[in-house]
Formats: structure tokens, sequence, C-alpha cells
């Protein structure tokens, strides 16, 4: 479900530590999650107090889409360490909105809203991929929260 609360922050850049595939709609995402938790907790390291964070790249004419699942990480030297990708996410102004659901159906809400409504009402266009910004808890929860965000620019 949508919260009321859609709004334009500032936010400081971040480097993720994580893997990219190429996702079918069909199947969902929960593989390339799987193997990013997997590895980095064969590296020895804990996810518990750790950002989980996924960039949502463009779809191809099948409607499958490039999505990096992964971590905030320091540097792209910890990514290293880990064994995963770095990818860094620039600082800049994002289109931000709180959404409440399961989360592959809340982010899909929450991206249609900000691209489909939110941008086009205050003449911002998006300028990169959307982000993913998952919070504590079931994602699979009907009152999971999370966050979606687009990075964003004047028209």
């Amino acid at each position: 479900m949508m919260s009321d609360f859609a709004r334009v922050e500032h936010r400081p850049s971040l480097v993720l530590a994580g893997l990219r595939e190429t996702i079918d709609p069909a199947v969902g995402n929960a593989d390339v999650w799987e193997s990013v938790l997997n590895t980095v907790k064969l590296a020895g390291f804990s996810t518990e107090d750790t950002q989980q964070v996924a960039i949502i790249f463009g779809a191809n004419m099948r409607q499958e889409f490039d999505y990096m699942a992964g971590l905030v990480v320091n540097s792209r030297d910890n990514a290293q360490a880990l064994g995963l990708n770095a990818a860094e996410v620039p600082a800049g102004d994002y289109a931000i909105v709180d959404v409440r659901g399961p989360a592959p159906l809340a982010s899909m809400t929450g991206l249609d809203y900000l691209l489909g409504t939110f941008l086009p009402e205050r003449a911002l266009t998006a300028s990169g991929p959307a982000l993913e910004v998952y919070g504590p808890g079931d994602t699979s929860s009907e009152n999971y929260m999370m966050q979606v965000w687009v990075p964003v620019k004047a028209l």
C-alpha cells in the first residue's frame, strides 16, 4: 500500500557490495539475494546491522531487468574483501517514497507512483536507476516497510 509521504531529499553517495543479474519477473529476485547473503556469511561477516539496497536497471524487450542486490559498505575494497562486486550510488537529489507491504509488490507500486505521478507533477525526471532500500523485518509481511528512491533532475 502506498503511503502519502513522498519527497525529494539530497542523499550522500553509497558504495554497495553485491551481485548483478538479469531477472525474469516471473521468477523474481530471491536467488540473487540468497547468493549475496551466503557470500557475505561465507566471508565471515554478519549482515545483521547492514543496510540492504538494490539497484534496478532498465528492462529489456522481454521485460527482464538488470538487478543488483547488495549491502552498503565503506569502500570498493570492502566489497572485494567480501568477494562481491562494487557499485557506487552517487550523491544527489532523490525522489523517495515509503511503501508498505510485501517487498516485490510494494517496490513496484512505489516505483510506478514515483515515475507516473510524483515526478511528472513536480516537473522532474529520473536521472538514473531506481533503488530499493530495505528496512528490517519480514519482506513478505503485509506490514513490511521499505523505501524506493529515484535519482531526479528538473525537466
